[in-house]
């Protein structure tokens, strides 16, 4: 009987706790595309290159070899125990 009682206890409280969620949530609706308007803003768009004159940038140095050659990197046998 005890047994009995808490499989229908199980259940019902699956029921209420499955029954919140309705249906799938609706998907997200993308933006709306505009026209070519989009790089309207980018018309007068002004570029300062006055920082390449700075002489802090002008100090700066290349470290490395450039470009990188990728050589030969990691283990042959990823399983190996060495």
């Amino acid at each position: 009987m005890l047994i009995a009682l808490i499989v229908v206890l199980g259940f019902a409280a699956g029921y209420i706790f499955y029954s919140q969620f309705t249906g799938p949530a609706p998907a997200p609706e993308p933006p709306i595309v505009s026209g070519r308007d989009d790089l309207k803003k980018f018309e007068t768009l002004q570029i300062n290159f006055s920082v390449l004159d700075n002489a802090k940038y002008k100090t700066l140095e290349v470290f490395g070899e450039s470009p990188v050659v990728p050589g030969t990197t990691g283990k042959k046998n990823i399983f190996a125990p060495f």
